[in-house]
């Protein structure tokens, strides 16, 4: 199983978590069950703004949206909210079909949403 420091890069800009996949594609059990780790544990922490950048990322599974779907539950459960940003115009056809491009706040570049959780709550 790929470890989750192999899969994601997190950074911290600002007191956001801006976390970076560093996979092409999001295809296997295991590296989704890495990215869901790696996610959950961040959900964890009271609070936490997490953008996800899927800059780069050209292939996922629908695994991949109930994944998300979970972490943001988990997130806003903690008082925490969930942003995706640089989503590939095919990776973003899925988020459209499930329609949970209107559950979750995508941003074309990961600047942005890191921008938005800056200037308040409905930023």
């Amino acid at each position: 199983m790929p470890e989750a420091e192999n899969l994601v890069c997190i950074a911290d800009r600002q007191g956001v978590k801006l976390v970076r996949l560093r996979a092409a594609a999001l295809l296997t059990e295991d590296e989704v069950e890495a990215l869901g780790q790696a996610l959950m544990a961040l959900a964890e922490m009271p609070g936490q703004r997490v953008v996800l950048s899927f800059l780069g990322v050209t292939h996922i599974t629908s695994v991949v949206l109930n994944t998300l779907v979970l972490v943001q539950r988990r997130l806003e459960e903690s008082g925490g909210d969930l942003r995706l940003a640089d989503i590939d115009p095919h990776v973003f056809e899925m988020f459209a079909i499930t329609r949970l491009d209107r559950k979750f706040r995508i941003f074309e570049r990961d600047e942005d949403a890191v921008a938005s959780f800056l200037a308040g709550p409905e930023g």
